[in-house]
Parts: C-alpha cells; structure tokens; sequence
C-alpha cells in the first residue's frame, strides 16, 4: 500500500481529516518513501533550469492583508500562528488576503506555493523549539498538501526551501519515535 494523502492535489482537492488514519503497520513506511520521492523529485528540480514565470502582481484590495506579509513577520510566540493554523486545519487551504476581522478577502486566490513553503517553516520553527505537536500535525497535513504538487511547479530556490523543509519534518517525527 501506499502513502494515502499524496495521491491527487490536494490544493484543488483539500483532504478532510482531524487524524490520519495510520494504524497500519507500514504507513511510517510508506510516508517516509512518499516524502523521499517528492524530496529527490525537488533536489532535481532545484538544480534544474527554470523558465521564470512572473504572475502579475494583483492590486491588493483596500483592507487586505497578505498572508506572506503576516508569516514573515518574526513569530515571537506561537499563538500568532494560530489563527493561520486553525484556517489551514478547518478548509485545508489557505488565502492569499485576509482582512482585518481575520476572514479571507472576499476577493482573493488562494495562496502561492511560496506563501504555504514560508507557513510550512514557520510550522518548522514552532514544533522545533516547542515541541508542539498541534503545529507539526498541522505541518504534516502542509507537507502533504505540497508534495502532491509536481516538483516541476516549484522554482528551484523554493524546490530548494521545500526540501528543507521535509528534511525538518523527517527529523521532527523521528524525534517523536525516539522518544517513544
């Protein structure tokens, strides 16, 4: 059997889930060796040429906030995340523009790659020096989320910060088995 949540895009169609369904006997496995082929697939993608694509820059509405301007902002503590987390937790998506009462912007798609790469550090960086394990099961649902995509959709230097990010993923979930 394989990995059962990296099979379709999951930004097109979000999978529905509080807990995976996990209790069989391969599925560390079979997680590990999806997160190895998409890891490869974006080390190759990051070398690769790549073609750049500029999409023009929509005019932010009036009382729109970007997403990428609230996750590049230092993150002193964890609940200034949380918000963001429970919006990824609830539609399994995230916007670009939120406004200020914290809804999305009536007006806005939906998030860029390089936006859910920037969530998926500061998740990192949460469940590093915390150690919560809210912020790295809303990690691994990020992760799976962006390992559905093809590599080919990245830009090297975020095929580059992606594969970071699985190896800190990696090394936080082995943290937890050791621990065990």
């Amino acid at each position: 059997m394989t990995y059962p949540y990296t099979g379709r895009d999951l930004f097109l169609q979000p999978k529905s889930y509080a807990y995976a369904v996990c209790d069989r006997d391969n599925y560390l496995n079979d997680w590990k060796v999806s997160r190895k082929g998409a890891k490869n697939a974006l080390v190759k993608q990051a070398s690769a040429e790549y073609e750049i694509k500029v999409q023009p820059e929509a005019n932010l509405p009036q009382g729109a906030i970007t997403l990428a301007s609230i996750l590049r902002q230092s993150l002193k503590h964890e609940i200034l995340l949380d918000p963001i987390v429970v919006k990824f937790e609830v539609f399994g998506r995230l916007f670009a523009w939120y406004q200020d009462n914290g809804r999305h912007h009536p007006d806005s798609p939906i998030a860029d790659l390089q936006t859910y790469i920037l969530f998926a550090e500061r998740l990192c960086e949460i469940a590093e020096n915390s150690a919560s394990l809210k912020h790295l099961s809303t990690l691994l649902k990020v992760c799976d989320s962006l390992a559905s995509q093809a590599a080919q959709q990245f830009r090297p230097e975020d095929a580059n910060r992606l594969a970071d990010v699985l190896d800190r993923e990696h090394d936080l979930v082995d943290g937890i088995s050791i621990s065990e």
